[in-house]
């Protein structure tokens, strides 16, 4: 995703980039749909985004925000397992790091992770061009 992009948490309603959020999609169950955390960010359909942090889940729940972001009854009881098993695997690895949440093999990380890069505008094309600061 570019650095630009933003989005909102359903919980808490502030915008924030991608890797710092989890995106939730829905799959099929015997009866409906059911809620999932999309840790690859590759499972198709509509998604919605979420903090990674049990206050954000809790006020999604209580909203009801789940089935408002899906259009769509869905069953939100594996959410908080999940997303347990995600804060202590984050906090397993290194206390106090931050991991992207939707990082994928091969996908550059966030701008704001990249250290030395540097965004221009071309002249003649008006394109944003990222080039390494070396290259200058």
């Amino acid at each position: 995703m570019s650095a630009d992009s933003r989005r909102t948490c359903i919980g808490c309603r502030t915008t924030d980039h991608p890797d710092q959020l989890v995106r939730v999609v829905t799959e099929p169950d015997d009866g409906g749909r059911r809620a999932v955390l999309d840790r690859s960010g590759r499972l198709g359909g509509r998604g919605a985004w979420l903090h990674p942090s049990r206050e954000c889940l809790d006020t999604a729940l209580r909203r009801r925000a789940f089935q408002r972001a899906f259009r769509a009854p869905v069953d939100t009881e594996g959410i908080a397992p999940e997303l347990d098993a995600l804060l202590s695997s984050r906090t397993a690895r290194r206390p106090g790091a931050r991991v992207p949440t939707t990082a994928v093999p091969g996908r550059q990380p966030a701008r704001s992770d990249r250290t030395g890069d540097h965004v221009h505008t071309r002249v003649r094309t008006g394109k944003r061009v990222r080039e390494p600061m070396e290259n200058r």
